[in-house]
């Protein structure tokens, strides 16, 4: 049985720390020219007179501006004199969504209505969006792979919301002149610093408050659990993802992923590694690293009741895994569970499910997860 370290002590921590941070963002809110957010590191938002700039910068330099926006009230006339950038008449209220977390942030942000188009329609799961396909009220736009400019066109979208990705291409919709934004939430190494870009969500659809309580909350949930994780001795080794067309994906050591595992009171065996994307590894690296792994982590798109006959028959060469064998392997339907929905904006549900795993003495109940059958 696992035993407990210091818990008072660490648990006030967290606390002070939690109140530390509340109370220096709430007093900086209305100064010109300071950066309003406190995790994310690749975004910087100051207020000016009478507009905010909104600043993106590279994950590798810090000093390399990736996009600007200047985020101006629409109901006041626009000033004269404004800085390089994008700009944005706030709120915005007819925008295409290129990833359904971000029509679950609008949804939760209660703008879901914005959301006029989407790409990669089978993969949202809002209610709204699902409606608005059927009856006309929310565009198709096809593919991301190869999204119809033509319709984008048509839209008249205010603004397209995409994610930044290495050596990304937007498929020729720079061309429409649309304001394409893009959200780096993804290439943030902290899960609560990707969390924090619904606040930027908020500012663009004029639900800012709702965001930043939405966040403030995500926040004390993520520490709270995070120091009940640190109290735990034991810290199981844990084995990410499988074989996909003869190449293993995991995360980096240095990624927000490997960071959720290390909050959780898990070993990630690439841990060492500083790399914030993912590797790409054979089988024979990952046997050599990973054969002793204590938990195996999962995540398969509409693959349900899963047994071990069925994951070997995947791969026959998942047998040689110590985790296999014992049956300590947990895998996500990414089809049915709202996993990588609730990832970006709310890693404190995520953080619960894998101290779950890493440590079921915790008491809490598994949300995305499931034990592989044996």
């Amino acid at each position: 049985m696992n035993t407990l370290k210091y818990p008072f002590i660490l648990l006030t921590i967290c606390i002070m720390a939690l109140a530390t941070s509340s109370c220096s963002n709430s007093d900086r809110r209305n100064e010109d020219g300071v950066n309003l957010m406190g995790s994310a590191k690749m975004l910087h938002v100051e207020q000016r007179d009478g507009y905010r700039v909104a600043t993106i910068v590279s994950a590798r330099d810090s000093n390399t501006v990736e996009a600007a926006y200047i985020l101006v009230d629409r109901n006041v006339e626009l000033p004269d004199s404004l800085p390089q950038g994008i700009v944005l008449r706030t709120p915005l209220d007819n925008v295409a969504v290129f990833a359904s977390v971000f029509a679950g942030a609008f949804e939760e942000l209660g703008c879901i209505d914005a959301v006029k188009g989407v790409v990669d329609k089978d993969y949202f799961k809002q209610p709204a969006i699902i409606a608005g396909l059927k009856n006309g009220k929310v565009a198709d736009l096809g593919p991301s792979s190869g999204p119809s400019t033509e319709l984008l066109t048509a839209l008249h979208p205010q603004a397209i919301i995409m994610n930044i990705y290495e050596g990304m291409d937007v498929k020729g919709i720079d061309k429409t002149g649309i304001p394409i934004i893009k959200i780096a939430d993804n290439l943030e190494k902290d899960p609560l610093a990707r969390a924090e870009w619904i606040r930027f969500l908020g500012m663009l659809t004029g639900t800012e408050s709702k965001a930043d309580s939405i966040f403030s909350s995500v926040k004390a949930e993520y520490l709270r659990l995070k120091g009940k994780a640190s109290l735990y001795e034991s810290r199981p080794r844990v084995l990410t993802d499988n074989m996909y067309q003869g190449v293993w994906y995991v995360p980096g050591g240095a990624s927000f992923q490997a960071r959720l595992i290390e909050d959780a009171g898990g070993d990630y065996i690439w841990k060492d590694d500083r790399s914030t994307g993912s590797l790409n590894l054979s089988y024979e690296e990952v046997l050599a690293k990973a054969h002793d792994a204590d938990i195996w982590m999962l995540k398969l798109f509409g693959v349900k009741d899963l047994d071990r006959d069925a994951l070997c028959g995947m791969d026959q060469r998942y047998k040689n895994f110590k985790c296999l064998i014992k049956g300590n392997v947990y895998y996500s339907d990414t089809e049915e569970s709202t996993l990588f929905e609730d990832l970006p904006f709310h890693p404190d549900k995520v953080l619960a499910d894998y101290i779950a795993l890493f440590h079921p003495e915790s008491g809490i109940a598994l949300k995305y997860f499931l034990k592989i059958k044996k």
